[in-house]
């Protein structure tokens, strides 16, 4: 006869209690997690041995305060979120002790290379893509990006502000012998109509070489516009090189142009000036006056072009005398383009430069779900404005033409 032999209540329910593994395995869909997990788990634990041994017992003054405490381990807390390559670890368990100061060299690992999604996540915010969109993406790939709040866009959006505080100081370096300048609108929230604006300057050197210089928030002013030309000048650009300043209509930076640079200097936008005339063009006949326009922009010479001006004054200012007026009263300034090298012709007549970012921006700050201050404006344009000057620095605008 054998005996039988119970376990006593507390060995019964020391037996019962799941190992740690049993739990992960349990909480992750993935067993591979649980095990990396795991793994990872007790490699920290031997780092917090080595850390707690020699302590042990002995009075340390905490961390928190420099209080003398007496040291021994106080349990563990909880790390919501630990990336270890594309895995994200859950509810990562670090031991503490009382008077605290441990860090691990093998988590500290971690969230540099966590760091790295948190990079994409704001990358792929900044060129357009909706915080839903962004955390969807990153959690079918496994990853949870804890940093896609609408707070946390805010963070995002003030880190790319001290960003842009730094490029809006840098110092201008190179000769620019030309500069657009327009103004864009920008909706801060789907379902509001308030809109902030923004004035974008760019700049184009004699090779070809261009780059956007500023954009700030703020009216098409004069005063405005005075500022950003002193802030530019104050940043080392040299106003006695610039041979045209290419501006739309706008009252404020065509008074400040006058000013800062002279009269003689400013091309008027022919996009602009084409969209004005044709608002005073009876629909029947926009599609021919628009045609006409645009042939009177692209003769070869200027010389052509006043011949050509003639012919369409004389055929219009009877029949649209309100549309012919507005087209009269800026010519100098609209054919001023014609004085300088027929290849640069095409770029410094308008202001498609800036466009295109205009373009680029509103597209990207259409899906914006948490768009709603300042910060989140300038952090878009910042984000916008980096990525167009690292790819016009890839080639000259005009590269390859004769001067």
């Amino acid at each position: 006869m054998h005996a039988h032999i119970e376990n006593s209540p507390e060995e019964n329910k020391e037996n019962s209690v799941p190992s740690r593994l049993e739990e992960l395995t349990q909480a992750y869909e993935n067993p591979v997690k649980a095990l990396v997990h795991d793994f990872l788990e007790r490699c920290v634990q031997e780092e917090f041995q080595k850390f707690i041994g020699p302590r042990i017992g002995k009075e340390m003054d905490r961390e928190t305060d420099g209080v003398p405490v007496k040291e021994y381990r106080n349990g563990v807390r909880n790390v919501k979120q630990v990336m270890v390559d594309s895995l994200a670890l859950k509810n990562f368990r670090v031991p503490r002790s009382r008077a605290g100061g441990f860090a691990s060299r093998i988590l500290e690992g971690c969230k540099r290379r966590a760091g790295i999604f948190s990079k994409l996540a704001l990358e792929m915010y900044v060129n357009g893509v909706s915080v839903r969109k962004v955390s969807r993406s990153l959690e079918k790939a496994g990853i949870e990006i804890g940093g896609l709040s609408k707070s946390s866009v805010s963070r995002i959006s003030k880190d790319l502000m001290k960003e842009y505080i730094a490029w809006s100081n840098r110092r201008i370096t190179r000769k620019f012998i030309y500069l657009q300048a327009d103004g864009v609108y920008i909706k801060v929230r789907k379902k509001s109509p308030r809109k902030m604006g923004t004035l974008i300057i760019i700049g184009i050197a004699k090779d070809g070489y261009k780059e956007v210089l500023h954009f700030t928030m703020g009216s098409e002013s004069e005063r405005n516009f005075d500022e950003v030309i002193d802030s530019l000048a104050r940043r080392g650009l040299d106003l006695n090189t610039v041979e045209l300043i290419t501006l739309d209509g706008s009252a404020g930076p065509l008074l400040s142009a006058a000013t800062n640079l002279g009269e003689e200097k400013i091309q008027r936008c022919v996009i602009h000036k084409t969209r004005n005339i044709l608002k005073r063009v009876p629909l029947a006949l926009r599609d021919e006056v628009k045609a006409k326009l645009n042939r009177l922009w692209n003769q070869s010479s200027r010389v052509e072009a006043e011949k050509y001006l003639k012919e369409f004054v004389a055929e219009y200012e009877d029949r649209i005398p309100a549309a012919v007026e507005i087209l009269m009263q800026d010519i100098d300034s609209l054919f001023r383009f014609f004085d300088f090298p027929s290849s640069h012709w095409k770029t410094i007549r308008n202001t498609n430069l800036i466009e295109r970012v205009i373009r680029e921006t509103r597209r990207r700050t259409k899906v914006m779900d948490t768009l709603d201050n300042e910060y989140g404006c300038y952090g878009i344009l910042m984000g916008v404005v980096r990525e167009q000057n690292e790819r016009w620095t890839r080639k000259s605008h005009w590269r390859n033409v004769k001067q």
